[in-house]
């Protein structure tokens, strides 16, 4: 059997620790139920010590007790299904960063925090900041109808197209079917019948055509993958230019944000860890049945204004931060079209972390719950899993990426991760 060594990359040095056999067997997921791996984050997060509760930590944690902390988390992460992980924390007193394991199981490259991979549907901020800014610069209107720029020959195969606008696209609002869910996984029988060359917008929205809607734009709320790939090429074609010029002219530069890189657009997006998915329980799945399946090239080359972006997981936090913090570019119009009170949609069926009520503004999940808001917005596809957090009232950004993604062994334990970070902030703050 296959036994790490964790490498922790922290901002003050790196240390490298020997699993022994008796101890990979310990912390091997597939001997763990998920139950197990909770009750693990849950101690965690209550500072349990030798069966001593600790005090609770606020928010002023010195910074090596903030790093020894998140280095705890990650100690017991590892594993067969999870080959890798990084995080990012920044408070008021700077930022931290953490990582563990292998960035690729070949060559034993290990994840750093300069590490990147894919980030799944947690770029769709990226693509949602771009129209706001756009709209403020008056290059396009949120709220005009998107049908001059979509092409011909697809246009008369959407639905309701002539009634849709920017804004309903990226509030998944618009009733515009998920791509994903036509027929049976065509999408990505599709992508492996061909790994090897670049696949865009239009690659995608073929399997929208003569689809039925899920309701009429603005009557409902289905989030649809397929309204954002709709809208990047409505932006490209509408500004002539390419969605990844226009991401780096008026969000990446300006954000200064130097380790992101747009999927199709620059070289360095496919310069990323590789990405595992491990099909443990369908013999039948379009993926090969117990063998760890490396979904690099398949997900680089799917380059699809839905998930454009790979980046660390430093950047996911700056992003979100700058966002609700209002950093430049962002103003307050710009804000508001993002995730004020106007703008927000009451969101299901989707992922919460303090039990508030969600809302969905342009690529912002905003959860409010009883003890302030909460700012979010993850990625899961095949080999990859991010999340990005920015905690309002504690004003805590975190970004996190591991490269695994789309089954329960790996995504359980990286929520409960997140959600032990979150507490970290959160459990005291009433104090």
């Amino acid at each position: 059997m296959y036994y790490p060594v964790y490498v922790f990359v922290t901002k003050f040095k790196v240390v490298c620790t020997n699993i022994t056999a008796q101890e990979a067997i310990q912390v091997d997921i597939k001997k763990l139920q998920i139950g197990v791996w909770l009750v693990f984050f849950l101690l965690l997060v209550s500072g349990c010590s030798r069966g001593q509760p600790a005090e609770p930590v606020k928010v002023e944690d010195s910074g090596s007790d903030l790093q020894q902390y998140v280095d705890h988390l990650l100690v017991g992460l590892v594993s067969d299904f999870i080959p890798g992980v990084s995080v990012y924390v920044e408070t008021p007193n700077g930022g931290y960063a953490a990582s563990a394991g292998y960035a690729d199981l070949d060559t034993l490259s290990t994840m750093t925090g300069e590490s990147r991979i894919p980030n799944g549907s947690a770029g769709k901020k990226l693509v949602g900041l771009l129209a706001a800014i756009l709209d403020d610069k008056q290059l396009l209107s949120l709220d005009e109808p998107v049908l001059p720029w979509v092409p011909e020959d697809m246009a008369g195969r959407i639905q309701h197209l002539e009634f849709m606008t920017l804004r309903q696209l990226l509030n998944h609002s618009a009733g515009i079917v998920e791509y994903n869910d036509v027929g049976e996984l065509d999408f990505i029988r599709a992508q492996l019948a061909d790994k090897v060359h670049r696949k865009g917008n239009r690659f995608a929205l073929q399997f929208v055509l003569d689809q039925s809607p899920y309701f009429e734009p603005g009557e409902g709320f289905a989030y649809s993958n397929s309204g954002y790939v709709l809208a990047g090429m409505v932006i490209e074609n509408k500004l002539k230019q390419p969605l990844g010029r226009l991401l780096h002219e008026h969000v990446l530069e300006p954000l200064g944000l130097t380790e992101t890189f747009v999927k199709g657009h620059d070289s360095a997006a496919d310069d990323v860890a590789s990405g595992y998915f491990f099909n443990m329980d369908e013999p039948d799945f379009v993926l090969p049945y117990r063998q760890r399946y490396n979904t690099k090239q398949l997900i680089v080359n799917t380059a699809l204004a839905d998930a454009p972006i790979a980046a660390s997981a430093r950047d996911m936090a700056k992003l979100l931060k700058a966002i609700i913090v209002k950093v430049q570019p962002v103003n307050e119009r710009i804000y508001r079209n993002m995730v004020g009170e106007e703008s927000l949609h009451t969101a299901r069926w989707l992922p919460s972390f303090m039990d508030g009520a969600l809302y969905y503004g342009l690529g912002v999940m905003v959860e409010k719950h009883e003890d302030g808001v909460l700012y979010h917005h993850g990625g899961n596809e095949f080999g990859y899993i991010t999340q990005s957090v920015y905690l309002a009232e504690q004003d805590v950004a975190i970004g996190l990426i591991a490269n695994c993604g789309a089954q329960d062994e790996c995504d359980e334990p990286v929520i409960a991760l997140t959600q032990a970070l979150i507490a970290r902030f959160t459990a005291n703050n009433s104090d």
